[in-house]
């Protein structure tokens, strides 16, 4: 199968704050021209690709050809989502561009306990940059999104509830242990933040909490799959491997383009190659190519994840969540 749900386009490495406990921030800018992300973005289309979320680092601070990219994505169908913390300079100024360019969905990062001073930074701006967002005109969802630790996740029925009455999703993921790969998403986490096998068993009390939250109608965006897998692996709950998962034919579910333009399964798991990359205005055309690469990659040497917004493209591929509970305010 040919079709992926989503592209997560790693837009920049570029990024103001120098949140402790991220490595994503290597300040290597996007060096792929605007023609090459146009051909790239129809690459997607042919792929069949319905949703392509922007972030980094920091999207914004890279901001020469986000909007035309994002304009180009929305025209051929493909919907799109700025992922930011808001922290750059003209932030009003270039989310108006981006919403006259057709944005109509914004994430934003948020720590439900501040871990050091760019993560106040960042948690405090949170809602002043969606609601800065909102007032443009009509959008089609907000979202925060957090990272669970052993420090916050007790908050976290707080926060969707604190977040439904203003009308603001809560995406989230588990913290994940750090593999001293460069640029990874996570660093310095196995001291204080990790889960210990006591923390695992109130974590699922707490999602289960949540998963009767999320029924009652509260705007929490993680599927009830992702969650009860949490509830039910405890000290596997790391292990999922989407190239080794019980259905056939999910691999891959999504792709994840560096700002390079170099095309991997993962922002999470990337290797040193033996091969010849591919880059995203290729990607179609050498579809076949790119499959069988890195399906024996990952199935042979990625140590497994617990990413909630990857397990969930997988369960939509596989027809057991709907579109709409991945974009939300879109008709199925």
């Amino acid at each position: 199968m040919n079709n992926i749900i989503k592209a997560e386009l790693l837009w920049t490495r570029v990024c103001p704050l120098k949140c402790s406990y991220c490595s994503m921030a290597t300040g290597k800018k996007n060096t792929v021209s605007l023609e090459q992300w146009k051909l790239g973005m129809h690459q997607l289309k042919q792929l069949d690709c319905s949703f392509a979320a922007f972030y980094g680092a920091e999207p914004l601070a890279d901001f020469d050809k986000l909007p035309e990219v994002i304009n180009y994505a929305e025209l051929l169908g493909i919907k799109t989502t700025v992922i930011t913390s808001g922290f750059v300079k003209n932030t009003a100024k270039k989310l108006r561009t981006l919403y006259d360019f057709g944005l109509r969905s914004l994430t934003v990062s948020y720590d439900m306990i501040s871990l050091d001073m760019s993560s106040r930074v960042k948690t405090r701006l949170a809602l002043n940059t969606i609601e800065r967002f909102r007032s443009f005109g009509d959008v089609r969802d907000v979202a925060v999104v957090a990272t669970l630790t052993k420090k916050n996740f007790k908050y976290l029925p707080e926060t969707i509830k604190e977040m439904s009455e203003k009308g603001i999703w809560t995406f989230f993921d588990l913290i994940h242990a750090d593999r001293k790969q460069p640029g990874s998403k996570v660093k310095n986490t196995e001291i204080d933040l990790m889960f210990s096998s006591d923390d695992l068993r109130e974590l699922a009390e707490v999602l289960n909490e949540v998963i009767d939250m999320k029924k009652r109608g509260y705007l929490c965006h993680a599927s009830e799959i992702f969650m009860k897998h949490i509830i039910d692996s405890q000290n596997d709950i790391y292990n999922w491997n989407c190239a080794n998962a019980d259905v056939f034919d999910a691999f891959p579910s999504w792709v994840t383009v560096d700002c390079d333009g170099i095309v991997y399964p993962c922002d999470d798991f990337q290797p040193k190659l033996k091969h010849a990359p591919v880059h995203i205005w290729e990607l179609a055309d050498k579809w076949n190519y790119w499959n069988d690469m890195w399906f024996s990659y990952v199935l042979c040497d990625c140590p497994g994840c617990c990413w909630n917004t990857h397990m969930d493209a997988h369960a939509i591929k596989n027809g057991l969540l709907p579109l709409t509970d991945y974009i939300h305010g879109v008709k199925s």
